[in-house]
């Protein structure tokens, strides 16, 4: 099994109107563990974001094999103006094959987001 560490961008997230932007998508036979996500605000205005994971794997071994689901993993948090906050550090989240993380901002062009991940293969 191969550990490889890997950076995700999206400059100018999409807003928040039912379409978010999807920075990350776990490919097949793989495993995906979030490092951190920095999202920066470009603005010099306050601006909420929103990330979410979106996930059906189910199918596991043993007692838990029910699917899982399409969970907030940010809900609407204020990043001040012209700062990067980072809102995903010291958690590690592991991601799934055909996992999904998507980001929404309030306004468009006002934020970037970079993800770290490590994949396991």
């Amino acid at each position: 099994m191969a550990n490889t560490f890997k950076v995700f961008t999206i400059a100018d997230v999409a807003v928040d109107s039912g379409t978010y932007s999807t920075i990350y998508t776990c490919a097949g036979s793989t495993t995906g563990i979030v490092i951190g996500l920095n999202i920066c605000n470009k603005t010099d205005t306050d601006r909420d974001v929103t990330v979410k994971l979106t996930s059906n794997t189910g199918s596991r071994t043993g007692a838990n094999d029910t699917a899982n689901e399409d969970v907030i993993l940010v809900n609407e948090v204020i990043i001040p103006a012209n700062t990067t906050l980072e809102v995903l550090s010291g958690q590690k989240i592991v991601i799934e094959t055909t996992d999904v993380i998507t980001i929404g901002a309030e306004a468009g062009s006002a934020l970037d987001a970079t993800l770290s991940m490590m994949e396991i293969t």
